[in-house]
């Protein structure tokens, strides 16, 4: 449970590039979802539905992603300001 998917970005908050095939996966199946969603309503409700209703499913689908970017990025997610650990923090 230890193995980290993505590095963490140099300067901000949140993950960097994916490190290995997992977390190149993740953000494949991400972005496929994402790219789904007219589709999937089309099949389901019969139209696109409102851009509104197309903004909160693609929420829905952010949230599991964002939580397994979150526990599989290394270091973790903070503020980080592209220098040594030491001005992480300062």
């Amino acid at each position: 449970m230890s193995e980290y998917w993505f590095k963490p970005k140099l300067r901000g908050i949140g993950p960097g590039v994916p490190l290995n095939w997992k977390g190149w996966a993740l953000f494949g199946a991400y972005i496929a979802a994402i790219l789904s969603v007219p589709s999937a309503m089309i099949l389901t409700i019969g139209y696109e539905g409102s851009p509104l209703l197309r903004f909160g499913v693609v929420g829905i689908i952010s949230v599991p992603f964002l939580f397994l970017m979150w526990r599989k990025t290394e270091g973790g997610w903070r503020w980080r300001r592209g220098g040594d650990a030491v001005d992480d923090d300062a």
